[in-house]
């Protein structure tokens, strides 16, 4: 290659490799949203092969047989639970529904009286209509179709659509549980031969840090739960065992789950008397005193050893782009990028390093 030629060569490569980056990342945002519901089926992978793992303790089964159990061990509870305590579950929703709604109504109402102005209700609009349409017409007598189902076509499918997305999860996490070493085997032929090997540390690294997460959050809502309800129980309010189960669901969302999760644990309090809502805040401040200065430490330290500045900064971008899906899945996803990062741009920059300083003391 003559020498003038070279400049330009590395020119063109170095186009060529940024348009490619480019494209790739590019391609990464279109589809970041199948890319997140795809990493929730390897999360709820990590949880079968988990739960696979501690039954492997009690038993020597072989690892085919155990995950079986654990997969019908789990459908029969979620059976269960929905044949048993589906309905009354719903009847204390709704009952949990009424009441934060009226308590809030209430407490508007006591602003409004202390001088504080909130825009008309739509009932209240209903009730005063307008003289300007007094006049009967065809139109104002036939029932609004859009009206009527708009609503119910959004809830169906909300409704659909959380079940696909629950459905592809379920499906590809039992796929991935069933045979990890096959699919991780078929990432390490993307690796070059010299590198498998580190590449295979890798993802058993991963692997580990996503076990250690799911099981420590499976402890710390399961606490959460019987303390909240335990607590409500012995106060007096009610539903207790559904304040419990919320709050216990909520505590997998990071940050706002918690803070949601008390709002409706003191508002719902709020009809039984002054001494139950400081029963109510008192027992939920216990127990997320045990979550924030006992239960995440310790799970951070096992699986995810990121800055918490950097945990939550990850958790508001992630929320703000994909909701509720990136607020739940940031901190797992935090912990396979720190790994990822320590093992291929890391490691290998530390090793060149040592080997230019080698090179340069014999020199």
């Amino acid at each position: 290659m003559p020498a003038g030629d070279h400049p330009k060569a590395l020119i063109r490569y170095g186009v060529l490799y940024a348009g490619f980056a480019g494209a790739v990342l590019f391609l990464i945002w279109r589809v970041s949203g199948a890319l997140l519901l795809l990493f929730a089926g390897v999360v709820f992978a990590s949880f079968l092969d988990a739960l696979t793992y501690l039954l492997g303790k009690l038993v020597h089964w072989p690892r085919g047989v155990r995950l079986m159990i654990v997969c019908v061990a789990l459908f029969a509870f979620v059976l269960a639970c929905v044949a048993w305590g589906g309905a009354a579950i719903g009847v204390q929703g709704s009952e949990l529904a009424a009441t934060v709604r009226e308590q809030i109504n209430n407490g508007l109402a006591w602003l409004q009286q202390h001088g504080f102005k909130f825009p008309r209700d739509t009932a209240d609009d209903l009730t005063q209509p307008d003289l300007r349409e007094a006049t009967p017409t065809l139109k104002s007598m036939l029932p609004n179709v859009g009206g009527l189902f708009g609503p119910a076509w959004t809830a169906v499918a909300t409704l659909v659509a959380g079940l696909g997305d629950g459905m592809i999860i379920v499906f590809l996490g039992l796929f991935l549980a069933a045979q990890p070493v096959v699919y991780r085997d078929a990432v390490l032929l993307l690796a070059p031969p010299d590198r498998q090997h580190g590449w295979r540390v890798m993802l058993d690294e991963c692997g580990q840090a996503l076990r250690h997460w799911i099981v420590g959050q499976l402890i710390t809502m399961t606490l959460i739960g019987l303390i909240v309800w335990l607590g409500l129980t012995f106060i007096g309010v009610s539903p207790a065992a559904l304040l419990g189960l919320q709050a216990a669901l909520l505590a997998f969302v990071p940050t706002l789950g918690p803070l949601v999760a008390g709002v409706v644990v003191i508002v719902a309090s709020l009809p039984f008397g002054i001494w139950a809502v400081i029963g109510a805040a008192v027992t939920y401040l216990c127990a997320q005193t045990l979550e924030s200065y006992i239960l995440t430490p310790m799970i951070q330290r096992r699986a995810v050893s990121v800055p918490p500045a950097l945990l939550f900064s990850g958790q508001i971008v992630l929320g703000v782009m994909f909701g509720i899906y990136g607020l739940a899945l940031a901190t797992p996803l935090a912990a396979v990028i720190r790994i990822l990062m320590l093992r291929l741009y890391v490691a290998p920059t530390r090793r060149s390093d040592d080997v230019s300083a080698l090179a340069t003391s014999d020199g």
